[in-house]
C-alpha cells in the first residue's frame, strides 16, 4: 500500500469503525446534578488508535494499537482488517499514559540514596550516601562540590534542598541540609575530588543503606578498584545502571566546569554494560558500589557523551577512600 492509500484509508476507518464504536453507550447522568461528564468519569476511555506503519519494503500498512485486550478480538478490529485486506499491524498496547518523573527526581522522606539534590542555585545532581564527620555524630549528605557548593562559591550554611531546583524543589519547603564543607577545586593545580557534604536538618529521617532496585550498601570497598570490576549506581537521571571499570589511577582527565576545565588526577573511569549510557548529566553525585558486593567504591562526577564499547559515553569517578580523606568523614552504612 502506498503511503496516500495508506492515509486515505486511515481516515476512512476512523469515520466508518472508530467514531460510531466510541460514541455508542448509555448517557447516564444523575438528577439534580447541572449537565456535563459525572465526576470522577471520564467522557474519553482507552479503545483502539490506527496510524500507519511500514511494512516490507517501501510498502505501508494501517497500524491498529488496542489498549483494551477485549478489543483484540473485537468486531472492530475485524471490520479495520477486512477493510484493509489484511494490511494491518496489530498489537495490543495497553493502557497509556504520561511519563511521569522517575523515582529519584521526586521528594522524598525519609531521605535514600540516588535521589535529586542540590545547592539551591544548582539545578540538580545527584545525594550520593551519608556521612559523619570524623569523631562527630552528625549526619551529612555526600556529594559533588558542583552539585552541593555550586563550584565553589557556595558559603557555609548555604541551603540544601530535595528535590533539586530542576525538579521543582524550593527554599525553604523542600530544604533538608545546609553546606557544612567541601573540597575546593583548583584551577592551577590537579584536583583529586570533586566533593562536599551537607549537615541534615534536624529530625529529618534518612535510610543510609537501601540503594533502590539493588539491595542494602554493605559499607567501604577497598581503595584499589581494577580494571573488569563490575559496578552499579543509582543516580538521579538514569537511575540504576551497571557498569565495568575501563581505567584507573587515570592522571589528566580535564573536565569542563562553569568555572573553567580543571584537571583530575587519579580517576576512575567506567563504561555502561549494557546497550544504555552508564551516566548521564544529573547523576553528579552518584555513589558507585561493585555490583555483585555492593561496598562503595567511588563518587561519580563526569562523563562524556560518546565513547566505550557501546559509544554511550564513559564516565569518571572519584575513589571513595579518597572524597572522604578530603573531606574527614566517614561513609554511614549501618
Amino acid at each position: 500500500m502506498q503511503l496516500d492509500s495508506a492515509r486515505g484509508l486511515k481516515r476512512a476507518l476512523i469515520e466508518t469503525v472508530l467514531t460510531p464504536f466510541v460514541s455508542v453507550g448509555p448517557q447516564v447522568k444523575i438528577l439534580a446534578v447541572p449537565a456535563g461528564p459525572v465526576a470522577g468519569v471520564s467522557p474519553v476511555q482507552p479503545s483502539i488508535a490506527v496510524g500507519i506503519g511500514r511494512k516490507a519494503g517501501h510498502e505501508f500498512q494501517i497500524a491498529v494499537r488496542c489498549q483494551r485486550r477485549e478489543l483484540m478480538t473485537g468486531k472492530e478490529v475485524e471490520q479495520i482488517r477486512r477493510k484493509a485486506k489484511n494490511e494491518v499491524d496489530v498489537r495490543y498496547i495497553g493502557p497509556v499514559s504520561k511519563r511521569a518523573a522517575p523515582w529519584t527526581q521526586l521528594r522524598h522522606r525519609p531521605l535514600q540514596i540516588g535521589i535529586s539534590t542540590g545547592h539551591v542555585k544548582v539545578t540538580a545532581g545527584t545525594l550520593g550516601a551519608f556521612v559523619r564527620k570524623r569523631g562527630g555524630t552528625d549526619p551529612h549528605i555526600l556529594s559533588n562540590n558542583h552539585v552541593l557548593a555550586n563550584e565553589n562559591r557556595a558559603k557555609t550554611g548555604d541551603a540544601i534542598i530535595q528535590a533539586g531546583t530542576y525538579d521543582g524543589g524550593a527554599d525553604p519547603a523542600d530544604r533538608i541540609a545546609a553546606l557544612a564543607g567541601m573540597a575546593r577545586l583548583r584551577k592551577t593545580e590537579p584536583n583529586a575530588v570533586d566533593a562536599a557534604i551537607g549537615k541534615l536538618d534536624d529530625a529529618l529521617e534518612f535510610d543510609p543503606r537501601t540503594i533502590r532496585g539493588l539491595g542494602k550498601l554493605a559499607g567501604l570497598g577497598a581503595a584499589f578498584v581494577d580494571e573488569g570490576t563490575e559496578v552499579a549506581k543509582l543516580g538521579r537521571t538514569t537511575g540504576l545502571t551497571r557498569g565495568r571499570v575501563t581505567a584507573f589511577e587515570l592522571d589528566n582527565v580535564v573536565v569542563t566546569f562553569d568555572i573553567g576545565p580543571l584537571r583530575f588526577d587519579g580517576q576512575i573511569e567506567i563504561e555502561g554494560a549494557d546497550d544504555g549510557p552508564f551516566s548521564r548529566g544529573g547523576d553528579s553525585g552518584s555513589l558507585i558500589v561493585e555490583a555483585n558486593t555492593r561496598l562503595a567504591v567511588a563518587l561519580l562526577f563526569a562523563g562524556t557523551e560518546a565513547g566505550g564499547e557501546n559509544d554511550q559515553g564513559l564516565t569518571y569517578a572519584n575513589p571513595l577512600r579518597s572524597v572522604l580523606d578530603a573531606l574527614k568523614v566517614d561513609l554511614v552504612a549501618e
